[in-house]
């Protein structure tokens, strides 16, 4: 993909408006920070604040602010290929109509991020632009589709973030107390939506989390048994073991003694 043009955070006042009848002669991605009107052969339509729209090369493009100001991060772009366009395709993204999604944050970031990559003139700027835009539309799709298949909205997101916490720090002592009252949800409402959403529990999750952070450490470092229980939340090796037994059908010197021979 090649960015022809972008722009992060711009701000116009209540009289912008875009006139563009055979397109801009690219794709063009609009996020919107504020609502605005959009005119097709359908008619007119207001946008909320919070939604994009993906125009196809040669689409007209009509839209305007609908209140006092109109803000918006954008990106003009290029399939480079018939890879690059069956990528666009396969991802199931609509064109040339708004849609509201639950928070442009981290898409924003992407956006601003190929900004300074377009504008730098690294010598990988365009490889790097390239990569962010597939990036962006990656994770678009993602925020679609799992949202409709979800149905839980912003709530994904929060959860997300919740279990990256517990992979990046299994050593933790979590409970269910303590997870569920971070997304102050009840105890039973956690457990299910967890569950809903990512197909094991909670716990399960703690568990697994642990048992990798161990693998790691087992393959990685010289560290005794014990210390590593230790590292990764156990306070008794005899629990670790049997726990590391468990979800890998070997004990942990095994598994060390395994992975050394297989190098």
């Amino acid at each position: 993909m090649r960015i022809t043009n972008v722009g992060c955070n711009h701000w116009h006042d209540a009289d912008f408006f875009i006139d563009r009848p055979e397109g801009s002669g690219d794709y063009l991605l609009l996020l919107l920070k504020t609502s605005a009107v959009f005119v097709s052969d359908r008619g007119e339509m207001t946008a909320e604040a919070g939604s994009f729209i993906l125009f196809k090369a040669g689409t007209p493009q009509y839209y305007r602010a609908s209140g006092a100001r109109f803000g918006n991060d954008w990106f003009h772009f290029l399939p480079e290929s018939s890879e690059d366009e069956n990528f666009l395709k396969e991802l199931d993204i609509p064109f040339d109509t708004p849609v509201k999604i639950d928070s442009l944050s981290e898409l924003t970031v992407f956006i601003s991020m190929m900004c300074n990559e377009h504008y730098s003139g690294g010598i990988y700027s365009t490889d790097t632009c390239d990569l962010l835009v597939k990036l962006f539309f990656l994770k678009l799709s993602d925020k679609l589709h799992r949202t409709g298949e979800r149905g839980m909205g912003s709530g994904y997101e929060k959860m997300s973030v919740l279990r990256a916490k517990i992979y990046n720090d299994p050593a933790r002592r979590w409970n269910i107390e303590e997870l569920a009252h971070e997304m102050t949800m009840s105890r039973s409402s956690f457990q299910h939506s967890y569950k809903r959403l990512f197909g094991v529990t909670p716990m399960s999750d703690v568990i697994a989390a642990r048992i990798e952070r161990a693998e790691y450490l087992l393959s990685s470092t010289s560290y005794s048994v014990s210390r590593i229980a230790q590292m990764c939340g156990y306070s008794s090796d005899i629990h670790f073991v049997r726990q590391f037994r468990k979800v890998k059908g070997e004990s942990p010197t095994e598994y060390r003694t395994k992975v050394k021979s297989d190098r």
